[in-house]
């Protein structure tokens, strides 16, 4: 049983880690595809700063409300869904945006939806790790995804993908790309 355990824990955290490296990866890719996506929807450099300094308060706000809402619940992995669901959509609206009040809303809708993602992740890690895993378990789900997805291969992947086509191009060309590929730049709002 033990065992089992264990397997059930190791498997949610590295879950829980990819999940957030994903969502690390969306929330950084405006930063790297500004000077792609600033001329196309004729943004200023103030403009620029709005959408993510509107998406980060979001994101601020939404987590401590979030988690504590989660928390009075009692429910994490019913609401963790929910949230993913949510700022997949709202990616994928940004990716849509022509204007920088499109853009601007969506990234603030979507700020409100991954706000709660971590708050509500370490209660999961909490709930689930057994007592001397915990701040194992805590700092791999929270930065091992996050820093190699996130903050490693967006930069990587984003600007390469934008600098020799269009940073819709993925979106726009699904024939091209294997449906992973696919199914992740349009939930990346690519």
């Amino acid at each position: 049983m033990a065992t089992r355990r264990r397997g059930y824990e190791v498997g949610l955290m590295i879950l829980l880690s990819l999940a957030f490296g994903f969502v690390f990866f969306d929330r950084n890719a405006l930063n790297f595809l500004a000077p792609f996506v600033a001329p196309d929807l004729h943004l200023s450099n103030t403009q620029v700063g709005m959408v993510s300094a509107g998406f980060s308060f979001a994101w601020a706000i939404a987590g401590y409300l979030g988690g504590a809402l989660s928390d009075a619940t009692g429910r994490r992995k019913p609401f963790l869904l929910g949230a993913f669901l949510i700022f997949s959509l709202c990616s994928c609206l940004s990716g849509l945006a022509t204007s920088y009040a499109a853009l601007l809303a969506s990234r603030i809708l979507m700020g409100l939806s991954e706000g709660p993602i971590m708050p509500v992740m370490q209660s999961l890690v909490v709930a689930e790790s057994s007592a001397s895993r915990r701040g194992l378990n805590m700092g791999f789900v929270q930065n091992f995804g996050s820093n190699l997805i996130g903050s490693t291969a967006a930069p990587l992947v984003l600007v390469a993908i934008a600098a020799n086509n269009t940073y819709r191009y993925l979106a726009n060309s699904p024939r091209r790309h294997p449906p992973v590929v696919r199914v992740s730049c349009l939930t990346l709002g690519l």
